[in-house]
Formats: C-alpha cells, sequence, structure tokens
C-alpha cells in the first residue's frame, strides 16, 4: 500500500517530461533556501514571504509532508529573521555595516564581548561612554540570533516611543517582539506617556515576554534616576538582567 502510495506521488518522471517538453531546465532561485531534506534548490518566482509560498525542485513535500512542513518553517525563519533586522537598519548605513564587521577586541570591552558571546536571552544592559561600540555589539548579537532563525527588531528609544503614540492614540497597531534591541536609551524627555511606556518595556524583558537588549550611555543608578518614581522599579529589573559596561576610545572620532 505504502509503495503505491509513493509510486503515485512520484513526480519526477512529469517534472523530466515538462522539462523536455520546454526544451529547458526548470528555473531556480539561488536566492531562495533549498529543501531542507534533501537540498535541492527552490523554484523560481515565490516570495517566501510565508513558509507557504515556496516549492523545491523535488518530491519531499509530497513524500515527507509532515518531516517537510516542519523543517521549512525552521528554513523559513533562518531566512525571514536577517532580513527584518536589515529592513530596520535601511536608514542606518553605518549600523547595516556593523551586521557582519567584528568587533575588535581589547580590555575596554573584553568583558561585554563575553557577556554577548554568552548571551541565552533575558535582559542585557550594554553602557559605557559614546562611541565606544556598544551599538556595534548589540547588533552583532542580533544578527547572530536572526541567523538562527530568531526573530530581533532594533530601534531607537526615540522610535520605539514614537511608536508607541501612535498606538496609544490608534493610528497604529501596537507591535509585538519576540526579541528587541533598544538603542540609546535615556535619551528621550521624562513625561507621564514615556515613564509609564518604558516601565512597560522593561516589565515586559524580566518577565519573559520578549528578550531585551538595550544600550546605554548612562550606567543603570543613573538611568534609573531620569525615570523619577519609576526609577527603583526599573533598575531592580535591569539588575536582575545582565548588565555590561564597554569601555574604550570614541571610534566616531577615529
Amino acid at each position: 500500500m505504502d509503495t503505491h502510495r509513493r509510486a503515485v506521488l512520484n513526480l519526477a518522471p512529469l517534472l523530466e517530461a515538462a522539462k523536455g517538453k520546454r526544451g529547458q531546465e526548470i528555473p531556480t532561485d539561488p536566492t531562495l533556501p533549498p529543501c531542507p531534506l534533501c537540498g535541492a534548490p527552490g523554484l523560481a518566482g515565490y516570495a517566501f514571504a510565508r513558509p507557504s509560498q515556496i516549492e523545491h525542485d523535488c518530491d519531499c513535500a509530497y513524500l515527507e509532508p509532515e518531516r517537510y512542513q516542519g523543517a521549512l518553517m525552521g528554513a523559513w525563519r533562518r531566512h525571514t529573521a536577517p532580513r527584518l533586522l536589515e529592513r530596520d537598519l535601511e536608514g542606518f548605513p553605518r549600523y547595516r555595516a556593523y551586521l557582519e564587521k567584528p568587533v575588535e577586541v581589547h580590555g575596554g570591552n573584553r568583558t561585554a564581548i563575553g557577556a554577548v558571546q554568552g548571551y541565552q536571552g533575558g535582559l542585557l544592559y550594554l553602557w559605557g561612554p559614546p562611541g565606544v561600540g556598544k551599538t556595534h555589539l548589540a547588533l552583532r548579537l542580533a544578527y547572530r540570533l536572526a541567523q538562527e532563525g530568531r526573530f530581533v527588531r532594533f530601534k531607537s528609544e526615540l522610535d520605539f516611543l514614537a511608536e508607541e503614540r501612535l498606538a496609544a492614540v490608534g493610528e497604529a497597531v501596537l507591535p509585538s517582539y519576540e526579541r528587541l534591541v533598544i538603542d540609546d536609551v535615556g535619551k528621550s524627555r521624562p513625561t507621564p506617556f514615556t515613564l509609564e511606556r518604558l516601565y512597560a518595556l522593561f516589565e515586559g524583558g524580566s518577565t519573559g515576554r520578549y528578550d531585551l537588549i538595550l544600550t546605554a550611555n548612562l550606567p543603570p543608578e543613573a538611568y534609573a534616576r531620569r525615570l523619577g518614581d519609576l526609577g527603583e522599579a526599573v533598575l531592580s529589573r535591569i539588575m536582575g538582567g545582565l548588565v555590561a559596561s564597554v569601555e574604550g576610545p570614541d571610534l566616531r572620532k577615529a
């Protein structure tokens, strides 16, 4: 029975016949991930914006549908997550270069690099003077996670709060995140709204709703003081995560 089913579902002869009739190979797209089971190339004409939007030059989807679909989900995440992160950086060409540019190790950033390399999730707070490479470190970490198929979004604190304001007045849908990098926290003017949203941000990161990676010029204690009555609660959540200082010369002036 199984042999008969496999014979019926074997599309190889049909594909070969189609190739012969057209006198050419079925076009494939090397930018698409190959079949996660046999490595056959993806067929051209598919966007792969969703896991279902792809077809491979093989029979795996028909012969082993459950195994194929399960593996395809992982392939889709590994294909999509880096592109989402790159899209967030379209307005930051210098930051875009950080994704693939290694960080130069020295005494001032060695501890922070160790923290980034050992990061397994949760809240990570990288702080230090301007220009020492905090954003570079955060984006290298984000890109590693994205290449593993983990969705990571990048926003400045100001952009994050702007999105929150639009959602609050019904002009946008409040985004949801798996992992979020917030760059340059401590730059926004404290208002009742920003304090409320920043507290909610740290609360979500500390309770496991999403992973939260932050960069700041201020050490945690100084940052917390900017938040007034909420500062102590935010500081507790920061210190419950992983904190690493980054030191060194201002690379922007180099």
